[in-house]
């Protein structure tokens, strides 16, 4: 294929002139910003068919607890496609008019686009993201001295706290976008806030992990890395949806590096650094172990009551060591 071939490749983009804004509006996403939408939108597409097949060709009877966890880079880089096809077709939207004038234009209308799929796409896949973060740092699932009711909870409390806490944060943000006035940061605060406890839950996590002999040292540096790429995210919503200070385009990019990031690249790999190292028969020896547990203490109770009821008839009971000769100095 030829440069020009190429370049007119490139051209065929008419998402905004078939989609184009609304008059209302007049700082808004270009061509040039839903050319990298769509390129984004193409990775990600890419990533949920490659694990799409390979889910299909992995066998649930040899390997359930891999083909689970496969879900979560098919259903994150699914649903981000979904939302970056609809964010590059120039869908999705709505428009607000901004507090600061930092970005205007010849209309002097300064009123933004505010696209509130990316938002959902977030309060979908980003309790997935902490799922395998879970997976990977929480390595005392592999020791199967604990009682497995009580991992169990264990792990499903953690995740649940996390999972609300992140989307406190989602929910901040896109709440605080549609917000005119200066109350938009009172969202942002709580959304701030809710991301910092979700980093510290993390970090606890992470530290745990890095003393645990079965832990994965490139898992841990690769989530040490997605906590900076966490920190990026309200410094993008301030530049673009809070406080108006870069174009949509601009944004795009800037939230599309962090979305491939987040949702693309780092659940593939914390994905196949699980599968890699996950104990398939995991399950079934900690269930064995704990049916023992419960025998060995169903027959030394057993044994213990033997000792002390009565024989039957005609057996011959022997008395404990010095009780007989108790009674004959008695006597």
């Amino acid at each position: 294929m030829s440069f020009t071939q190429l370049s007119d490749l490139v051209k065929r983009n008419r998402a905004v002139d078939i989609n184009p804004p609304p008059s209302e509006s007049d700082i808004n996403l270009t061509s040039h910003g839903s050319d990298w939408l769509w390129a984004a939108f193409s990775v990600f597409a890419l990533l949920a068919i490659c694990h799409g097949f390979i889910y299909s060709l992995v066998s649930v009877r040899r390997s359930g607890i891999k083909k689970s966890l496969l879900t979560i880079p098919l259903f994150t880089n699914a649903v981000m496609a979904f939302a970056y096809y609809t964010y590059a077709s120039n869908l999705g939207y709505t428009w607000i008019e901004t507090e600061f004038h930092h970005v205007s234009t010849d209309r002097g209308l300064f009123v933004r686009q505010i696209f509130y799929t990316k938002f959902v796409g977030w309060f979908l896949c980003w309790p997935l993201v902490l799922v395998i973060f879970t997976v990977n740092t929480h390595t005392s699932l592999t020791d199967d001295r604990e009682d497995i009711l009580k991992k169990i909870l264990q792990v499903f409390s953690a995740i649940f706290t996390r999972i609300l806490s992140i989307e406190v944060f989602v929910l901040g943000l896109l709440i605080g976008a549609l917000i005119r006035s200066t109350y938009k940061w009172g969202y942002f605060t709580f959304a701030t806030v809710a991301l910092l406890f979700t980093i510290y839950l993390v970090c606890v996590d992470l530290h745990n992990s890095f003393q645990s002999v079965n832990k994965s040292l490139v898992a841990n540096l690769v989530i040490i890395f997605e906590i900076v790429v966490w920190i990026l995210y309200p410094v993008c919503w301030g530049l673009s949806e809070g406080g108006n200070v870069i174009q949509p385009d601009s944004e795009a990019v800037f939230y599309g590096i962090l979305d491939l990031i987040n949702f693309g690249f780092v659940p593939v790999i914390l994905t196949w650094i699980a599968v890699n190292t996950i104990d398939e028969d995991f399950f079934t020896k900690i269930w064995h172990f704990h049916l023992n547990n419960n025998v060995s203490v169903e027959r030394d109770a057993e044994k213990s009551v033997g000792e002390t009821t009565p024989r039957h008839s005609g057996d011959t009971t022997v008395a404990p060591a010095g009780v007989h000769q108790e009674e004959e100095e008695h006597v």
